[in-house]
C-alpha cells in the first residue's frame, strides 16, 4: 500500500531524509522510546510521589490522551471507550519497549510511514501530558525534579552506544571535535537536521532547523497551548540534559553548555552552544 501524500507532507520526512534516516529504521526510536519514557515516569513517580499521586497523574495523562484526536493511536493504545484503563495502556507501552517485533508498533499505520508518524504524533501527545499532569498534581518544583530525571535517563541510555561509536574510553578522549560529533548524533537520532555555525577548540554552536516533536505537538494542540508546556520547561531540561552528558563522560570540569533558542519558545530554531570553561 502507498503512503498517503498528505502524510509525507508532515515535516518529520523531510527532516528523516536531511539527516540520512529511514522510516524503518527510526521508528523504534520512537516507539521504544516512547515505552522507556513512560517506563522513567513510573519510576520518577515511585521515588518522588505518593501512591495517590502518582495515579492521579497517570490516571489524568491517559484521559488527556484519550481526549485527543489521534486517529490509530487511539486505536491502538486502547484509549477509544471512555475512561483510559492505565494498566491496560501502560502495559502496552512496556511490551514494546521490550520487543521490537511487538505486533502494536507497525500496528499504529497501513505503511511505515504512517505507524513512525503516528509514533511521533503519540510522544509529543504524551510527553505534553506528562509534564502538565505532573506540574498539577505534585506543583512545578517536584514536577521539574521528575520531568528534569526523565530527559536525564534518556541523555544517559544511549552513552555507552555513542562512546563505543567515537572511540571514547575516558575524559581524555574528549575534545570539542567530539561534543560537536556527539551532540549532532543525538538531536540527529530525533530527526533534527543539524547545523554547525561556529566551531573552534574553544566554542562549538549550531542550529537545529526543525524538530518535528513539536512541529507535531504544535500541529495538533495548536502553538498556544503547545508552548504552555515548553515554555515552563525547555530551558532548564534541555540544559540539564546535556550537563548530565558532560558529567557523564567526565568533562564537566571542562566544557559547559548552553541554550540561547528555542523553536517550542517562539524562536526561528534551536540553538546549542558548547564552550571550554575559562
Amino acid at each position: 500500500m502507498e503512503t498517503r501524500p498528505d502524510i509525507l507532507e508532515n515535516a518529520l520526512f523531510p527532516a528523516l531524509k536531511k539527516v540520512g534516516h529511514t522510516p524503518e529504521d527510526d521508528i523504534y526510536t520512537w516507539s521504544q522510546g516512547l515505552g522507556f519514557h513512560y517506563s522513567n515516569l513510573l519510576a520518577g513517580l515511585d521515588e518522588n510521589a505518593t501512591s495517590a499521586e502518582k495515579d492521579a497523574v497517570v490516571r489524568d495523562l491517559w484521559d488527556f490522551v484519550g481526549s485527543v484526536d489521534l486517529g490509530k493511536p487511539n486505536v491502538v493504545l486502547g484509549l477509544t471507550g471512555g475512561a483510559a484503563d492505565p494498566r491496560s495502556v501502560g502495559g502496552l507501552l512496556l511490551a514494546v519497549m521490550a520487543d521490537r517485533d511487538h505486533p502494536a508498533i507497525m500496528a499504529m499505520g497501513d505503511t511505515v510511514e504512517e505507524a513512525i508518524l503516528n509514533w511521533v504524533r503519540t510522544f509529543a501527545i504524551v510527553d505534553f501530558g506528562m509534564y502538565t499532569y505532573l506540574e498539577k498534581q505534585l506543583g512545578s518544583k517536584r514536577c521539574m525534579d521528575v520531568y528534569m530525571g526523565l530527559w536525564e535517563t534518556f541523555a544517559i541510555a544511549n552513552l555507552p552506544h555513542v562512546k563505543e561509536a567515537f572511540g571514547i574510553s575516558g575524559p581524555d578522549d574528549v575534545d570539542m571535535d567530539t561534543i560537536g560529533k556527539i551532540s549532532q548524533a543525538y538531536w540527529e537520532a530525533i530527526a533534527c537536521p543539524y547545523r554547525v555555525t561556529q566551531h573552534s577548540d574553544t566554542v562549538h554552536e549550531a542550529e537545529i532547523e526543525v524538530c518535528p516533536y513539536f512541529e507535531n505537538m504544535k500541529e495538533i494542540l495548536g502553538e498556544g497551548r503547545a508552548r504552555s508546556m515548553t515554555l515552563k520547561c525547555e530551558a532548564a531540561v534541555s540544559v540539564n540534559y546535556y550537563d548530565a552528558i558532560l558529567k557523564a563522560l567526565g568533562v564537566f570540569d571542562r566544557y559547559s553548555f548552553t541554550m540561547d533558542k528555542f523553536a517550542c519558545c517562539g524562536d526561528d530554531a534551536c540553538r546549542v552552544r558548547f564552550e571550554l570553561r575559562a
